[in-house]
């Protein structure tokens, strides 16, 4: 049976100033991001026990999901967004682990709309610093302009996707993020051609960025909603709601196996 919705009576700081346990000796928190309401809210109410946290404007969802210990959030569009949340999941509720859902839209020829795309990869395609001789893509003090996903739960993903949305549907690569919402044919083209990306959206390697500074496994799960060409924007609203969807089966699927 599902619990009604609680709220948290505690103010934010009350209900995290407590010093974490240590890794040892508390059990995983998967922490659970969409970059709009409609990729996590089907999730929603299927959490137990769930309360509400409020920090700096973003709710965070805690609670018990097919077993497991989640935070859930809406993280908002765009990089800044989705770095200062994967932050505060991080810093602020110890989570052990991250797992980005949602919708993209799609670079590769290989991939058409509601197919799934699981990262291999992220990259940072707005970022470009060649006028000082760095790739495409590659950030100051970095020596690789990838930030890869975490093996365990690449696999876990892909046998949930399997699951879900069927086997010649899961498509493994790279994923490419910008702040910007791409539309056109030629754009589409020149990410696909410098960064073979599958999939390209608008936080991603941004949460992967943050992981990988915070030694964080990390897997991102995109449901394709349009082509990202000219046609894009017509697509995506027509798609949206099925593909983030699909997004939030293939989560619960990965959680239920998490705890097995």
């Amino acid at each position: 049976m599902l619990l009604k919705e609680k709220e948290s009576h505690q103010s934010p700081a009350a209900s995290l100033d407590a010093p974490p346990l240590s890794d040892a000796a508390r059990p995983e928190t998967i922490a659970i991001i969409g970059a709009m309401d409609v990729e996590i809210e089907k999730l929603l109410p299927d959490i137990q026990n769930r309360q509400e946290v409020t920090l700096r404007g973003h709710i965070y969802h805690t609670g018990t999901l097919c077993g497991q210990n989640v935070v859930v959030t809406r993280s908002g569009v765009g990089k800044v967004n989705a770095a200062v949340t994967t932050t505060e999941l991080i810093k602020e509720f110890h989570v052990d682990s991250l797992i980005f859902t949602g919708i993209a839209g799609g670079v590769s020829p290989q991939v058409s709309p509601s197919d799934v795309v699981i990262s291999t990869a992220l990259v940072q395609h707005d970022v470009d610093l060649t006028t000082f001789g760095l790739q495409p893509g590659l950030l100051n003090g970095f020596s690789d302009r990838h930030f890869y996903a975490d093996q365990r739960l690449i696999n876990i993903a892909v046998l949930a996707a399997h699951e879900v949305v069927g086997e010649d549907n899961v498509h493994l690569g790279i994923i490419a993020t910008g702040d910007q919402f791409m539309a056109d044919r030629q754009g589409v083209r020149n990410v696909y051609e410098e960064y073979q990306a599958m999939a390209v959206e608008m936080e991603g390697a941004a949460v992967a960025q943050v992981a990988f500074l915070y030694n964080k496994p990390l897997v991102v799960i995109r449901t394709i909603s349009d082509k990202a060409d000219g046609t894009a924007h017509l697509d995506y609203h027509q798609m949206k709601a099925s593909t983030a969807h699909n997004s939030s089966g293939i989560t619960l699927k990965m959680l239920a196996m998490m705890k097995d």
